[in-house]
């Protein structure tokens, strides 16, 4: 999954193009289904309901990113582990005029919004061979809709001494990538522990970007294939997270944390993923807690691993030698369209608390859309 430089103004085209499809599937989606009259948040002096915000559009906030490098000693060795930690957050609108920080989408280190904060945060976790601006299409829409995101590396496979074919499956012959994979996968969890502790610290000491800005009582976890697995095994064993949308996630760290997952879910996942494939999704969707209060489960028929990513990578069967999909596979921007709407509104719904989301999480919404199949389960 290394980054091509080449590419960057290809990922321009396709987070453009995205913007445009999420505006055209999230207005469908409202005309479909509108707010419903049990919704308490949002209710104007009249008594009616106030419509939400597109979910599938861009939020109203402009979108400022900050990084940071936070040193934390090794779950297994003690040895230090220095990871790279990247925050997308609300900015005021002053924000669009500024120069777009390379790689990250938006302008670095903007001033952040205070009307609306402390803003609900969630935890991002990249997939191996990741790093934390892999995915800017899905950090920076979510920062738009007023959340703070912060993504981290996790170091062994995101990225030194991968993203390389020897570190892909774990167990290759080669005993240098295996040891620092096996160093990593071990300390993920705790990688992502370290940066919540430390990101909410910063907000309560008056940090120049995260002063008083997030909510440590609405906090969420995401992440894509090795980091989807990541989030899973997180929020197993953190009642803090209200809510977990895993993208993709490897089977290794997902199936294991499953029973214990106590918090709604929802698991995206594309049908033609040659990484992560479908039974073993359908396997992990069996798997998660009966008790868990909401069980999602949303397919895109076409999309493989690459739609978790800013660019289709090199050696995807669904991706050509310049980085676009195949005509057979489901465009990014359409992909990305899709897995912005409903992971916007889930986590709008469970994480930010926000009622009026909860008429448009209805999987009768998606059923004239051929690439897109929501399923959804609810404990008694």
């Amino acid at each position: 999954m290394e980054r091509s430089p080449a590419r960057s103004g290809g990922r321009k085209v396709v987070w453009g193009a995205t913007m445009a499809v999420c505006g055209l599937l999230g207005l469908l989606a409202l005309v479909v289904l509108p707010v419903g009259p049990a919704t308490q948040v949002g209710r104007p002096s009249g008594g009616q309901v106030a419509s939400p915000p597109d979910p599938g559009a861009p939020g109203a906030y402009a979108v400022g990113v900050s990084r940071r490098s936070l040193t934390r000693s090794s779950s297994t060795t003690g040895e230090p582990r220095t990871l790279d930690v990247v925050i997308w957050y609300p900015a005021t609108p002053a924000a669009a005029a500024l120069t777009l920080a390379e790689r990250l989408g938006v302008p670095l280190d903007a001033a952040p919004e205070q009307a609306g904060r402390p803003y609900p945060l969630l935890l991002f976790s990249p997939g191996a061979g990741g790093e934390p601006d892999i995915s800017t299409f899905f950090t920076t829409h979510l920062a738009s809709h007023g959340f703070v995101v912060v993504a981290t590396s996790h170091p062994g496979t995101t990225p030194a001494p991968c993203p390389s074919a020897r570190c892909a499956p774990l167990s290759t012959g080669d005993p240098v990538a295996q040891a620092w994979a096996v160093e990593a996968v071990a300390n993920r969890s705790d990688d992502v522990r370290f940066v919540l502790e430390t990101v909410l610290e910063l907000s309560a000491r008056g940090d120049p970007q995260l002063g008083a800005l997030v909510d440590g009582e609405r906090v969420g976890m995401t992440g894509t294939s090795y980091g989807g697995g990541t989030a899973l095994d997180v929020v197993a064993d953190d009642p803090r997270f209200r809510a977990v949308v895993p993208l993709a996630p490897a089977p290794m760290l997902a199936l294991p944390a499953a029973p214990r997952i106590s918090a709604p879910t929802m698991l995206v996942v594309g049908e033609a993923d040659h990484l992560v494939q479908l039974p073993a999704m359908q396997e992990l969707y069996a798997a998660l807690a009966a008790g868990t209060p909401e069980r999602w489960f949303v397919r895109l028929p076409r999309a493989g691993h690459g739609m978790l990513t800013d660019w289709c990578p090199d050696g995807y069967p669904e991706c050509d030698a310049a980085g676009w999909p195949l005509p057979h596979a489901l465009p990014l921007p359409e992909a990305h369209a899709r897995i912005n709407r409903w992971a916007t509104a889930f986590l709008l719904r469970y994480v930010a608390g926000d009622a009026r989301y909860a008429p448009l999480l209805d999987p009768a919404v998606a059923a004239g859309d051929p690439d897109l199949r929501v399923t959804v389960a609810r404990a008694p």
